[in-house]
Order: structure tokens, then C-alpha cells, then sequence
């Protein structure tokens, strides 16, 4: 099992001039924020209310309204400017102060590059007529990550200028699941019409090649369900990871504030629900509503369904054969990530979900991306902005229900139904259940109930960043595994946090996982332990992991803290921690992203409890930075020398490795891959050596691990 984070950074610029609006809510992080929309009994937006208007209830208890902002239709709103506004840069000053917030987001992951045309002459067309001087736009596009085209600014110039390089960097992968659909099925009706085709004796030759091209298919049905699951990941995850850095960036910022996702659509698994509701309660709490337009306009086949997401992972599932669930159970979907896959715009129900849950809108079917924009606008106009401090102060993270009255006959009010009372210092949802277990953390870490290890190393990335793979190893024999059949159950909870040091949560990590074993996939386990590893993307820094790790059958819980430093990234000539293994594979020949530890088509497992036998191999693994080129042949000569001690004493003579080929990718390095048999090793303690010397600048680098050798 193996999961992929990206942690997503962003500085959004915000013009000084916002912090000089004495009429605007001030955000105080205890405060809950709440945008109204008003409409009379037309269907007319009502802008002339007072906040004596408005009465707030949060689960049946009327609220104190602290703080009210007046809709933006409601004020004087320049859309021109004279000379005298322009300062000495060329910039004009704005007629009025920032109270207006837009931020633009591109998802280049499912936007086909045909439609980004539509996209930009639309978002174009928005700026021209629609931005004020009172109006501040960024733009921004997601890749593998989150990239800002153009910070907080009220140019529009530098917007228009931003907006005709869009698409220069796009990374559709609309067409990959478009393909995958269309084989899995090819192969689910080839398969059906083979299943319902009269048996013969399996003795016939022609009897043996139908049951052969039937194993064939079911074996490429399964692989093609796992790229299918693997691509949902890929393409969610940077999604929902850069809304949350968006959302959370504008927490503090006063005034309206708007996100206008630019998407097709994408489908979320269900290890990514907890994610997905973090990014909603982010968003909720920063009071910023999300807005979302299909980006590819009015489709051919219009889709069948408007339903909002299911609410929890059992939510629609029907009845599937049981040959179906085994083939979803290898191919990696569970039953929950089938039944969001299949039937017609199942890519929508994210969409809804996401923007109904913010007080926002989807916006599909038109071409006119323009129009859309416009009557986002019209609702940004028309928002009344609320703001009360909940008479209870128990942050439980519980959702409480927020229910507006307005003293205006026939209106209609539309708002988001409540919030999650997360405490203010966090910005990752804790289910109520998840969070008491960390409030019994202390005791979980000093009285562990079952043996837990982890390892942790850091490589570099490109743009400064690092990824940080993270491993987590336990004994199967302290597992408990229920027999079904011919199969065995495993369930696995993996619950942490990411935080800042001290107390700063950046992330939530983990999930779920139900398993069920084969007999030999179980006796792979019993021989190789039980192996979780989730790869994280972090910057320079000091970095603290809890985690908490629950045997669901049996009860067993154990907790553990992790501490990680990233240093700043400089020229010096340097190595990574060292990793150490004892299982080794042919890399996934279908992985649709490079894996640090995939060497040459061979890919490595890092061993986090470090116990081996002398019947293994110890491979060792590091990367290397910064090697100076030899004048005579342009290459880095490196050598590592690896010593086993154990008591003191040299266990065998010293190895010797050279590195001279370069790998440039993400960033410039050498790779150390290498093992040492341990035949012969008796039972003990050791320690590995490795020093690593640059031979044309003669510089060093020594580190140290530990490793047991067990009977």
C-alpha cells in the first residue's frame, strides 16, 4: 500500500490597502463568518438590509450578531480611473478600499487543453467588464502542484497578461481516464459474454484456450482498475490539497472572498474522504465561498445526474457480484471507490459537493464562461456577510446547525446550512472520534500495544521542496487476521498529524485499509511484515509526525512521535540518511509516477524495524549531492565505504563503492544502491558505517545505523 501526499505552500499578496477599510469585518480567529444571500419573492437580490435585520441560531440558540458587512451592491463602486490615480509605476490606486477578493483557479489536471481557450477568453472578458477598482484578482493553476500565474492585484493589465500564457504548462489527464473507461468496458463485456458462453470439458484444447483468454482478460481488467484508482488519486489529491492552501492563506484577511474553480470534473476515492471534508471545513472556516465552472462548457452527452456526493463512503452502494468485488479488491478500488466511478457524471458529484458546502455554485453546461463569471459576480454583489462569536467555546469538532430568519416578508435566504466547530489552531479536520484518540496521545505513546516502527529519510525535490518518504512496519503476529472462506481479513487504521513545530497542524495523514488475503499473499506478509508507506512533500524546516495505529479486529492501539528537520538546502557537498532494506522487487512496470526508491527497474522496500536474518542481503541506499566533476573525465567520482561493527569490533572487512553516473532528475544527484550478504552474521546488534568521500575535493560525509541480525 502505498499513498501519496502533496503538501501545497502559498503566498498570496494581498494589496496594502485592506487593512486601511475600517468598514470591514475584522476576522477574529474565534469568530464564525457566515455570507447570506437575500432574494424577495421575484427571485430579486434584496441589498438595503440592516444587520437589525438578520437573527442567527446555531443549533437553536440565537446568537449575538457582532459584526455585519453590507453587500458590495450596496456602495459606491468605481469602475474608472483618471491620471491622478496612477502612481509613478504605472499602477492605478484603487477608488476605493479592497473589500472584494477573487481568486481564480485553473485545474490543468482534468482541463483539456482545447478548452482552455473558452477558459480564457471568458476569465478575459470577466476582468475587463466586470472588476472594480474596490476588486482584487490572483490566479492561480494546478499541476502535480499549485502555481500562482499572478498575485492579490487590481491591475488588469497583469491579469490579462497572466491569463494569455495559461495553458502553457497544462497536464490533462482527461484523455488517460477517458481510455481507461473505455477498456475496462471492453473487458467487463467481453468478460460477460465469455462467462455466459456453455462450459466444455477443460480437457479440449478449445476448452483451455477460453479459460486461458478468460484469465487473461480478468488479469488485465484488474490492472487496468488499479491505474484507474491510482489516476483518481493522482489527479484529487493536488485539487482538494491546493483549495485547502488557498482557503486557509485568506483565513485572516477581511472583506468578501470568492475561489472560481475551473474544472471538468474528477472522481475522489474513498481513502481521499477525510480530505475532502478537511477542504470544506477549511474553506467554511475562512469564510470563502467556492465557485465552480465546468471548464469544458456544454458537452455532447449531457450527464444524467445533479446529486450532490454521498455524505459517507456507504452512501449509494448496491449489491456487485462476488467475482466483481474480488477483481475490485486486486485492482485496488473498494466497493465505495467502484460505485463513484461508474454511471454518467460521476466526475459532477465532487463539484456539487464542494461548492454547495461552501455557499457557493457549479456552473455547467454553457459555453460562455463569461456569463458564468457574471453571475458569480452578481452573487459576490449581493452578499451580506455575518459574524458572531458562538455562545459555546467547546471547539469538539461537532457540527452545529446555523439557521438565519431576516425580517422581510416572502424573502428567501440562502446561506451553508452550519460548520464544524474545529478548535482556531487547527486547519485539519479531526473526526470527534479521531480527536479523542489524540487527547489520549500521552498515554497511547508510554503504553504502546503492539511493537510499531517508522522510518523516515528526506530527498530533494524540485522548486526547494523535499520529498519525505514515510514507512511504517508491524509484525504480523501482532496483528489479529480473521478467516473468511479462503481468505483472510486484516483491518488497519492509520491516523497522524503534521505539524510545524511545536503545534501548527499542516496535515492529516493516513486511512483506512480492509484487506483480504490469498493464502500465499498472506504467507508474503507473515515473511515480510506488514508494510504502510505514505511519501510527503515538505519545505525547509522543523517538523513533528504523531501517529496513532489501531488493529480494528482486536482493539490493539499504539501511538508514536516522529521528529523531522529539513535542512536549508545549500552547495555543500553532502549525503542522506541512510536507508536500510531487506526486500527487494522489480519495479511496477504500470507506475504512473517516479518512486525515490526505484533504482534501474528494481524497487526497494526501507526496513523501518531493521531486523534481519543471516539468510538476507542488507541493501543500503542514499543519495548523494553536490559531487564535483573530475577536470580529466567531467564526471563526480564518489566513494562509499560501508564497515559492519558489532561490540566494538569490525564484523567483516570494508566494502567499497564508486559512483560516477549522475541522475538529474528531480534535482542533480548520485544513488547509492548497494548490499552486503549477511551469511554467516551471528544473532546480535550491529552497526553500519558508511562513509562517503567526494575523490576530487576530498570531502566527507560519515553517518552511522544500527540493525539486528535475529535467529
Amino acid at each position: 500500500m502505498k499513498f501519496f501526499l502533496i503538501g501545497v505552500f502559498v503566498l498570496l499578496l494581498v494589496a496594502p490597502c485592506a487593512a486601511q477599510d475600517d468598514d470591514v469585518v475584522k476576522v477574529k480567529s474565534n469568530l464564525v463568518n457566515i455570507d447570506v444571500l437575500v432574494k424577495d419573492k421575484k427571485g430579486k437580490y434584496v441589498s438595503d438590509l440592516k444587520a437589525e435585520d438578520f437573527t442567527i441560531f446555531e443549533n437553536g440558540v440565537q446568537q449575538k450578531i457582532e459584526f455585519f458587512d453590507a453587500p458590495l451592491a450596496g456602495t459606491t463602486r468605481s469602475t474608472t480611473t483618471t491620471a491622478a490615480d496612477v502612481t509613478k509605476t504605472g499602477t492605478p490606486e484603487p477608488a476605493v478600499p479592497t473589500r472584494n477578493y477573487v481568486t481564480l483557479v485553473v485545474d490543468s489536471q482534468t482541463t483539456d487543453i482545447t478548452n482552455l481557450k473558452q477558459v480564457r477568453e471568458g476569465t478575459i472578458k470577466y476582468i475587463r467588464e466586470q472588476i472594480t477598482d474596490g476588486d482584487v484578482v490572483a490566479l492561480l493553476t494546478v499541476t502535480n502542484g499549485l502555481q500562482l500565474l499572478q498575485p492579490f492585484t487590481h491591475d488588469k493589465a497583469k491579469l490579462i497578461a497572466a491569463l494569455e500564457n495559461l495553458g502553457v504548462n497544462s497536464t490533462s489527464k482527461n484523455f488517460e481516464q477517458k481510455d481507461l473507461a473505455d477498456n475496462i468496458n471492453t473487458l467487463r463485456g467481453e468478460l460477460q459474454v465469455a462467462n455466459e458462453s456453455p462450459t466444455t470439458s477443460i480437457q479440449s484444447a478449445a476448452a483451455g484456450s477460453n479459460a486461458a483468454r478468460i484469465m487473461i482478460m480478468r488479469t488485465m481488467l484488474a490492472q487496468f482498475i488499479k491505474l484507474r484508482s491510482a489516476l483518481s488519486v493522482q489527479q484529487s489529491r493536488p485539487i482538494l490539497a491546493a483549495l485547502a492552501a488557498i482557503c486557509e492563506g485568506l483565513r485572516t484577511i477581511p472583506g468578501k472572498k470568492t475561489l472560481v474553480l475551473f474544472s471538468q470534473g474528477f472522481v475522489t476515492p474513498a481513502v481521499l474522504d477525510w480530505q475532502v471534508q478537511s477542504t470544506i471545513d477549511i474553506a467554511n472556516r475562512a469564510n470563502v465561498a467556492i465557485y465552480i465552472i465546468d471548464s469544458a462548457g456544454l458537452r455532447a452527452s449531457a450527464p444524467n445526474t445533479t446529486a450532490l456526493g454521498p455524505s459517507s463512503p456507504l452512501s449509494g452502494i448496491s449489491a456487485a457480484t462476488s467475482q466483481e468485488q474480488r477483481i475490485r479488491a486486486v485492482g485496488g478500488e473498494t466497493v465505495f471507490d467502484y460505485a463513484r466511478q461508474e454511471g454518467l457524471g460521476r466526475e459532477y458529484d465532487i463539484l456539487y459537493r464542494i461548492s454547495g458546502d461552501t455557499g457557493g455554485k457549479f456552473l455547467k453546461g454553457n459555453n460562455d464562461i463569461g456569463l458564468g463569471l457574471e453571475r458569480i459576480n452578481q452573487e459576490i454583489q449581493a452578499r451580506y456577510t455575518l459574524a458572531y462569536r458562538s455562545t459555546n467555546q467547546n471547539f469538539d469538532s461537532s457540527f452545529r446547525k446555523v439557521k438565519i430568519d431576516v425580517r422581510r416578508p416572502d424573502s428567501q435566504i440562502l446561506s451553508r446550512s452550519g460548520y464544524y466547530a474545529i478548535p482556531p489552531e487547527e486547519i485539519v479536520l479531526l473526526s470527534p472520534a479521531d480527536k479523542k484518540l489524540f487527547d489520549n496521545f500521552g498515554a497511547l505513546l508510554s503504553s504502546p500495544a503492539m511493537p510499531v516502527s517508522v522510518s523516515l529519510s528526506h530527498y530533494r525535490a524540485r522548486d526547494g521542496m523535499y520529498v519525505v518518504p514515510m514507512a511504517i512496519e508491524l509484525s504480523p503476529q501482532a496483528m489479529q487476521f480473521e478467516r473468511k472462506g479462503e481468505k483472510r481479513s486484516l483491518q488497519l487504521e492509520v491516523i497522524g498529524v503534521l505539524k510545524a513545530t511545536p503545534d501548527k497542524v499542516l496535515s492529516r495523514l493516513g486511512g483506512n485499509f480492509d484487506v483480504s488475503l490469498t493464502d500465499r499473499e498472506y504467507q508474503s506478509i507473515v515473511s515480510n511484515n506488514i508494510y504502510y508507506r505514505q511519501d510527503l512533500q515538505l519545505t525547509p524546516g522543523d517538523y513533528t509526525i504523531d501517529l496513532i495505529v489501531k488493529d480494528r479486529k482486536s482493539g490493539k492501539i499504539s501511538a508514536l512521535r516522529e521528529q523531522v528537520v529539513l535542512p536549508e538546502m545549500d552547495t555543500e557537498f553532502s549525503a542522506t540518511p541512510l536507508v536500510l532494506s531487506r526486500y527487494v522487487e522489480a519495479a511496477n512496470p504500470l507506475a504512473t509516477e517516479p518512486d525515490v526508491y526505484t533504482v534501474r527497474k528494481t524497487s526497494i522496500r526501507p526496513s523501518a524495524a531493521r531486523q534481519f536474518t543471516a539468510s538476507d542481503n542488507l541493501v543500503m541506499f542514499l543519495h548523494v549531492y553536490n559531487a564535483a566533476n573530475s577536470p580529466d573525465t567531467t564526471k563526480p567520482m564518489v566513494r562509499v565505504t560501508a564497515r559492519l561493527i558489532k561490540d566494538g569490533q569490525p564484523a567483516t572487512k570494508p566494502f567499497d563503492f564508486v559512483l560516477t553516473e549522475v541522475d538529474n532528475e528531480p534535482v542533480s544527484h548520485l544513488t547509492f544502491a548497494e548490499f552486503i550478504r549477511l551469511t554467516g552474521m551471528t544473532p546480535g546488534r550491529y552497526t553500519v558505517t558508511i562513509e562517503v568521500k567526494d575523490m576530487v575535493t576530498k570531502k566527507v560525509a560519515k553517518q552511522d545505523a544500527s540493525f539486528v541480525v535475529v535467529p
